[in-house]
């Protein structure tokens, strides 16, 4: 069973991965919406570092030195869990020291992530400090997204509000309008990471108009745009405006497989589904038909990742039709993987996913069980098959024969 727990694991975190957007820094410039917070460890100090930077570093005439990594992020989080310190004190030291290793990307980022989990009561503050920092136009281009990322951290977000009055909140449109300041800069980092983050805080109409904008001078790229306008979808109640976003997708010039993953992750938003119009659906589900995703020619191969996203297509694709019909997703998704043309890890990839259990009711249900296990023998019995692909495939075996006996009279 072991094996296909990891699958199980693996799809059900690239599921969960799918609808979840980050914004913390990362030091990778192609993708920096995607990267956890820096939990890494520091690179080693230069010979000659004082180790007890942190604390000089309360002094802001303070030269910039590196310090002991394991002693600065001890610093760090002795200041972050300060109970004796307020919001505001906290944010006042990490920021001094932010400012003596400005110059040190890595640490740089580490605080200004660090800065991301403090909520002080004077926002306009912090993000006057932002404002001077990125103007100062030296810093290493994933500081700066850490700088748009810890500016973005300072809109309140209030669940029992609408999105509307979200943003009148006190410091919220402060927070918009250094955003759009920003995402209007000359430097490419700052405004790349300014059109992303200012997306996410429900400004829709504004931020359609600044995506477009954006995608047309080249600040962000067309799968970028269309992830955003995905994003956006489930938030526009007018059907008309809906299906204009779609056509804007559809005519994006993505590869169909990579418009479905994104579609796909449009579908699983929180939602979406009870927000979007039947002729929106019928369009997302026709693209996602239009584009199946592929396995690879070679029989032998189990990739998890495309069991992940074959996966997440199928469990979009019905999600979809249940919404238009009404029909059980197990049972659509029982359909799916018992096409005569279906790829036999087509059922590995759904009976290794968290809908393992009522989709294997189905097919018992169905009198399926037999043809099933024909196809994990199609699957099984290829010459050279690993160890590995065949556990896998006799795990789901033993299951569906378990469940099979339990039916039998």
């Amino acid at each position: 069973m072991g094996r296909l727990a990891a699958i199980v694991g693996v799809i059900g975190t690239a599921l969960a991965g799918a609808i979840a957007y980050g914004f913390v820094s990362c030091c990778q410039a192609d993708n920096p919406l995607t990267a956890s917070p820096s939990t890494k460890p520091l690179e080693s100090s230069p010979a000659g570092a004082r180790p007890t930077i942190a604390d000089a570093a309360a002094d802001a005439s303070e030269q910039s030195e590196a310090a002991d990594a394991d002693r600065f992020s001890s610093k760090i989080r002795d200041i972050v869990g300060n109970v004796d310190l307020t919001a505001d004190e906290k944010s006042d030291r990490l920021w001094k020291i932010f400012e003596n290793h400005a110059r040190e990307p890595e640490i740089a980022r580490y605080l200004l992530d660090s800065l991301q989990f403090i909520k002080p009561a004077n926002k306009k503050r912090v993000i006057e400090r932002v404002e001077t920092a990125l103007h100062q136009g030296t810093h290493d281009d994933g500081v700066k997204r850490a700088l748009i990322n810890l500016l973005s951290a300072q809109f309140e977000h209030d669940a029992s509000i609408a999105a509307a009055a979200e943003t009148q909140l006190p410091d919220n449109p402060l927070v918009l309008a250094s955003l759009r300041k920003a995402a209007n800069s000359n430097d490419h980092a700052t405004a790349h990471q300014a059109v992303l983050q200012y997306s996410r805080l429900g400004e829709v109409q504004d931020s359609l108009t600044q995506l477009d904008t954006a995608r047309s001078n080249g600040t962000i790229n067309a799968s970028e745009y269309v992830r955003e306008i995905g994003f956006h979808l489930p938030l526009i109640k007018d059907p008309a405006q809906q299906q204009q976003l779609l056509d804007l997708m559809e005519d994006s010039g993505l590869p169909g497989q990579e418009l479905t993953e994104l579609v796909a992750t449009t579908a699983q938003l929180p939602h979406a589904l009870s927000s979007l119009a039947p002729a929106s659906l019928h369009t997302m589900r026709r693209i996602l038909a239009d584009n199946p995703p592929a396995f690879a020619v070679d029989l032998l191969d189990i990739d998890v990742l495309a069991l992940a996203r074959y996966n997440r297509w199928a469990s979009a694709s019905s999600a979809i039709t249940h919404a238009l019909s009404g029909e059980p997703i197990p049972d659509l998704l029982a359909t799916l993987v018992m096409l005569p043309d279906a790829d036999p890890r087509a059922l590995i990839a759904v009976a290794a996913s968290p809908m393992s259990k009522p989709v294997m009711q189905v097919l018992t249900e169905r009198g399926l069980v037999n043809d099933a296990l024909q196809r994990l023998d199609r699957f099984e019995s290829a010459p050279g098959n690993t160890a590995v692909a065949s556990g896998i495939v006799a795990d789901i075996r033993a299951k569906l024969t378990k469940r099979s006996l339990r039916q039998s009279p």
